[in-house]
């Protein structure tokens, strides 16, 4: 029995494809690696549906309460969107077009019948990451033995996916994510998920599947989590827009975690999609239904844009931090950050430098606060079904010991040691927020993402971040992208990434940049996240 994991999870992924209808198959694999325009350019969207894929979601919200487009019609656009999608990059773990078109169809006679929208996202489909629970639908965490469990099917919502259906949104697929959710790509029991710019490189991860189907046209808003930069990373990986807010901002009860209960270091749950203010829609949306009423985990703290204040004035104090002391970034990165700095100082914003503090001691602390239980969980799960250990599994879980009650607190005084030092850093540098990289450069090949510090650093810190799109792209002809001449390394890592970098083989990949702010100063960030990502990118 343990040894047939692949005959069931090919039957598995099988079925999910059998869910695409037969209209919106594509007859051939398409010879790009570029497959982000697949879905506009296949005949299996209307002219009309493919105009409805360009709004963002808070122009789709404003137009079906308009009655420029119903529900119905925004909602097929998307599902067929995503069954393309899922078709080049693999990228969905459940779809269910029926009940979503259903849903839509209800939203459109409840606008005609009362004359207004059931909320502020009245038709507006979301996709859904595989860990958080929507009712009736099917949840895995990346391991077949969950997903064939009795827990396999969500008996309910989660708090976040329950606001949003109050708030109008349609779901109509789950998307993947890795064995374990600790990668940052995208691999598990269902194959690997690929990047729509580039099918050689992984979309990210953990949140890898949303960051695909988004990229690709299949949705227009997803929700992520993060607890080491599993939205930041797939984001950037995508040229998307995220936000990762303090860890107990948003409601995270009723989603699976890979490390269920584990308290040490806290994941956050969050937005990820195609335009900033679209981040802003999605957490106000999640405060205003006020979930700390139903989940103890969220702190009673409304949104507050209006009490942002800038240290700088009129606009923000930006520092800009260039490496991290432990990876110099790849060129195409170091040279959209000079471009960035650039255009923000010839806006008359103030820039200063920023030195990085302590940032591998901060990784040595990761590593064993992410497993305390030196990887049992994981081993148990896959031993339901003989599942093989991945090689990034592996890889994130090298050294992990089952740690004692005692080991436990001591690791978490020395996460609140850190915590502490890192805030005194901070107060001193007297800014708004940094801007820096959110990993060392774009997407990986698959298979080979091995540094998190850029993004995990601020898990550890529990910091707000968010990414946005520069608008660059990998191009070989682009001199200011030629592969780096030997130098002296500051790191195994840094040597590592140095080397696996070429031009030709990260051809069009995209490059976001991030920006982080203090402790609970998450409407700062989204002020800034506004702000800079206008400039850089208008």
């Amino acid at each position: 029995m343990a040894n047939d994991w692949k005959t069931r999870a090919d039957a598995y992924k099988a079925q999910v494809l059998a869910s695409i209808p037969e209209a919106w198959r594509l007859k051939s694999k398409p010879a790009s690696k570029d497959v982000r325009f697949v879905a506009e350019t296949s005949g299996i969207l209307t002219p009309d549906e493919v105009k409805l894929l360009a709004r963002d979601a808070t122009q789709l919200a404003a137009d079906i309460a308009a009655r420029k487009f119903t529900a119905v019609q925004v909602v097929t656009a998307y599902c067929k969107s995503a069954a393309v999608a899922h078709q080049t990059t693999n990228c969905i773990m459940d779809f269910f077009p029926e009940e979503a078109l259903a849903r839509a169809k209800w939203l459109d006679d409840e606008l005609e019948r009362t004359g207004k929208t059931v909320g502020a996202l009245h038709g507006v489909p979301i996709s859904v990451k595989d860990m958080v629970a929507v009712k009736g639908t099917r949840m895995s965490a990346g391991y077949l033995g969950f997903l064939e469990s009795d827990q396999g099917v969500s008996a309910e919502d989660a708090v976040i996916t329950a606001s949003f259906r109050a708030a109008g949104a349609v779901f109509y697929c789950k998307t993947t994510n890795p064995q374990s959710i600790m990668h940052l790509e995208c691999n598990s029991f269902l194959g690997p998920t690929t990047n729509p710019f580039n099918t050689d490189l992984t979309p990210g991860g953990s949140t890898g599947g949303e960051a695909a189907l988004i990229a690709a046209g299949g949705s227009v808003l997803g929700i992520g989590t993060d607890i080491g930069g599993s939205i930041r990373n797939p984001c950037a990986n995508c040229g998307l827009y995220g936000f990762k807010p303090c860890a107990s901002r948003l409601p995270k009860s009723g989603n699976m975690s890979g490390m269920p209960n584990q308290e040490t270091i806290v994941g956050a749950i969050g937005p990820m999609g195609v335009s900033a203010r679209d981040m802003e829609l999605f957490v106000k949306v999640q405060l205003d239904a006020k979930p700390w009423k139903l989940d103890p985990g969220v702190v009673k703290m409304p949104w507050r844009p209006e009490e942002v204040e800038w240290i700088g004035g009129s606009k923000p104090r930006i520092g800009v931090q260039w490496n991290d002391g432990v990876v110099v970034p790849q060129p195409p990165m170091r040279a959209a950050l000079k471009t960035a700095v650039d255009k923000l100082k010839a806006a008359g914003y103030e820039v200063v430098e920023v030195q990085p503090r302590k940032t591998w001691e901060a990784w040595l602390l990761l590593k064993e606060l992410y497993y305390t239980d030196g990887g049992a969980r994981v081993i148990e799960e896959l031993g339901r079904t003989g599942e093989p250990l991945l090689p990034l599994t592996e890889w994130i879980m090298e050294g992990a010991t089952e740690k004692t009650t005692t080991e436990v607190m001591n690791l978490v005084g020395r996460r609140e040691a850190y915590r502490k030092d890192y805030a005194k850093h901070w107060e001193s540098l007297n800014i708004d927020v940094m801007l820096l990289p959110p990993m060392p450069g774009p997407a990986n090949v698959l298979g080979t993402s091995k540094y998190w510090l850029y993004t995990a650093l601020y898990n550890l810190l529990d910091y707000p971040g968010a990414v946005f799109p520069t608008g660059v792209q990998v191009d070989p002809k682009n001199p200011e992208h030629a592969r780096d001449q030997p130098r002296e390394y500051l790191s195994e890592d840094d040597k590592r990434t140095a080397e696996e970098y070429t031009p030709e083989k990260f051809e069009n990949a995209p490059i976001d940049l991030q920006i982080i702010g203090g402790h609970w100063e998450d409407e700062k960030v989204m002020e800034a996240l506004k702000i800079i990502s206008k400039v850089v990118n208008p």
